[in-house]
């Protein structure tokens, strides 16, 4: 096979080459508060330099790994927080798989051979979305991208969904896809179009199987889009058994950032030797909780983990965070079920006892 049969590349690896970390380049050494001309100059290199990597023309991924080095180094001397440096090292995957996103091989893609977390999703998502990822919300970001690459970028992942039809790897891929391009406006109608196709086909999700990791992430998707229905189904069938529980929670806790290890498959969600305390998840819980339109999951979820991590609890602090939210959640919403209100009694229980 050819180089160009095999990556399929189109328009948007040139429109989208080093730009996202360009982007959290520009955002950090602005906020640690050095000009392009003072950052150059404690690195010993041109301001043309320091500008060329930030526009995207020379991308950083391209730029040897002991000068990337200095460049974090300097961000860190200055100023730069841990969770700031986290999304600069993250910034450079996501770009060396945006670079590599049209690629036709379903067995090599980027997104078949990596399960991204919260922040990485954030950062392929910030050229759709024009969101910075949550870790950078105390500094100013921004990732301008023309709308004709954006464009590309978007039919780059069409084609890859549509091509990922059949295999684990395939639907690991074919999810992650359709995730990705679900923040791009004008491809809903195609989308709602996959996706109506993709749920016609499980037929059930009482074992764990591809296609319930599929159907996990549709649900979603759909709750943030207004459609609950999925997620009904999502939380009554998939969360039927033991072994699916502790799937959703795994997964939930790997894409919180509670599990160092990278994922390179969805299988990796049924692990349950996987260590993690707990406690960036009961955040998430909590204020998804009030905020998140998926809340019905969140409560499933957030009972789930306070029966296999007890010792939560034994927080006055959290205690009292748990009942808070519950009673505003409860007051302030209306529960799709009342088996997640049951749920919820049971978790102000746990916390009031």
């Amino acid at each position: 096979m050819t180089r160009s049969a095999e990556s399929g590349r189109t328009g948007s690896k040139a429109g989208l080459a080093g730009r996202v970390t360009g982007a959290v380049l520009k955002a950090l050494r602005a906020h640690v508060g050095l000009s392009q001309e003072l950052f150059a100059e404690r690195l010993q290199v041109a301001k043309t330099t320091v500008q060329a990597w930030e526009s995207g023309r020379r991308p950083l991924i391209n730029t040897p790994f002991t000068e990337l080095q200095r460049v974090r180094r300097l961000l860190q001397t200055c100023g730069a927080v841990p969770n700031q440096l986290a999304v600069w090292d993250q910034a450079l995957t996501a770009d060396t798989i945006l670079a590599d996103i049209g690629s036709l091989s379903i067995e090599s893609h980027p997104l078949a051979l990596v399960v991204p977390d919260r922040t990485l999703t954030e950062l392929l998502a910030w050229p759709l979305s024009g969101v910075p990822p949550q870790r950078l919300s105390e500094v100013r970001a921004e990732l301008p991208i023309e709308t004709g690459v954006r464009a590309a970028l978007a039919a780059d992942l069409r084609r890859v969904v549509d091509r990922s039809t059949d295999g684990l790897t395939a639907a690991m891929l074919r999810r992650q896809a359709k995730y990705l391009v679900a923040n791009h406006e004008p491809s809903q109608d195609w989308l709602a179009d996959v996706t109506a196709r993709d749920v016609r086909r499980v037929r059930s999700l009482q074992d764990w199987t591809p296609d319930w990791a599929v159907f996990r992430s549709h649900a979603v998707s759909a709750a943030v889009a207004g459609d609950l229905d999925p997620l009904t189904r999502f939380v009554r069938e998939g969360l039927a058994t033991d072994r699916d529980i502790a799937a959703n929670l795994n997964y939930w806790a790997y894409w919180v950032g509670e599990i160092g290890d990278r994922w390179t498959s969805d299988t990796d969600m049924l692990n349950t030797d996987q260590a993690w305390s707990g406690q960036a998840l009961l955040d998430s819980l909590l204020k998804g909780l009030e905020h998140a339109p998926y809340r019905e999951l969140c409560a499933h979820t957030l009972w789930a983990l306070l029966r296999c991590r007890r010792s939560l609890i034994d927080n006055p602090s959290l205690k009292t965070r748990i009942r808070w939210a519950i009673d505003a959640v409860t007051s302030k919403h209306q529960l799709v079920s009342d088996q997640a209100k049951h749920r919820l009694e049971q978790v102000a229980y746990l916390a009031g006892s």
